[in-house]
């Protein structure tokens, strides 16, 4: 097994004891911690055997502890305008839909009678379009754009601390931009054939978002945009299916648990939402970055993807 070196990162074997590059001085190999070795080697890449669902979100998990703070504030870069974005748009579309009072008493200000819903002032079959509305419109911003864009720049993140990179917030967004057309000549026909399955019998919209799980990662650190990279993130998704549906499995749990949440805390439409938004923040790395192991590794199993191809994707990033 082989090593990358610190300060050129270049891999070499593990027997000199310096590196042939830079004069510089090897260091021993690190142990890892809670699983996930921040050097040296990457977790999938350290044996043949397949991770299962479970070992990836503990390593994710693991590195998120430790690197909690870099990662959210990667992740809240756009999340957090893009979540009162969302909370916003979501409150004025769904606004006619709440209850209101009929009428208030001019000297005290109470309500007089019963409140009504406005979905029933202006016509169920309005309130029902609304709903639809506010669905596509928040849907398609934040699930088709924010929360992509999120996803890759998360990778990116653990991608660098697994090949012994500590890269800043900065670094991390820069990188990203250097790609960021790639990236959104992907997601954008991701989302719109997402959201038209969903619009249609709701079952086709999550086989697609299924299949196009792996968009963002194929964009970033393969190069690929467009529709190839939505057949591409098919291929990859389709041929380990199962642990990508389990690990789809995991996210949905994590955002019904954000939404319970916020749901007990507060109440409105605009305060429920960003609450639901916050939390979802404060999870969303786990899943990401477990998400972007299996990525890899799926790579690993079908093309021999190694720490070395990984870290040479991350220099073109950095050129």
């Amino acid at each position: 097994m082989s090593d990358i070196c610190i300060h050129c990162h270049q891999t070499h074997q593990p027997t000199p004891p310096f590196c042939p590059t830079t004069g510089k001085a090897m260091p021993p190999p690190e142990l890892p911690v809670d699983g996930v070795p921040d050097s040296g080697s990457i977790p999938w890449a350290v044996d043949g055997g397949e991770k299962g669902v479970l070992d990836l979100l503990q390593q994710a998990f693991a590195l998120y502890k430790r690197h909690a703070r870099t990662l959210l504030t990667v992740a809240a870069v756009v999340f957090v305008p893009g979540a009162l974005a969302h909370a916003c748009a979501r409150a004025v579309i769904l606004a006619p839909t709440v209850m209101v009072p009929l009428a208030l008493d001019p000297a005290t200000h109470v309500a007089v009678g019963v409140p009504l819903d406005m979905g029933v002032v202006a016509g169920s079959f309005t309130a029902i379009m609304l709903g639809l509305l506010a669905a596509a419109v928040t849907g398609l911003f934040l699930h088709g754009v924010i929360v992509p864009l999120t996803q890759g720049a998360l990778a990116l993140a653990a991608a660098n601390h697994l090949v012994g990179r500590d890269a800043t917030w900065q670094q991390v967004w820069t990188s990203l931009l250097r790609r960021v057309g790639t990236v959104i000549s992907a997601i954008i026909p991701a989302a719109l054939l997402t959201g038209v399955g969903f619009f249609f019998l709701f079952i086709p919209g999550v086989v697609l978002a299924f299949f196009f799980s792996f968009v963002p990662l194929v964009a970033l650190f393969e190069d690929i945009g467009g529709t190839a990279a939505l057949r591409r993130s098919y291929e990859l998704v389709r041929s380990d299916w199962l642990r990508v549906l389990l690990l789809l499995v995991a996210f949905s749990l994590l955002s019904m648990v954000a939404q319970f949440l916020a749901g007990l805390m507060l109440q409105g439409l605009f305060g429920t939402r960003l609450l639901q938004d916050a939390f979802t923040l404060l999870l969303l790395p786990i899943p990401v970055i477990a998400s972007a192991l299996l990525y890899f590794d799926v790579r690993r199993k079908r093309e021999g993807f190694d720490a070395a191809q990984l870290a040479a994707s991350l220099d073109k990033l950095n050129t």
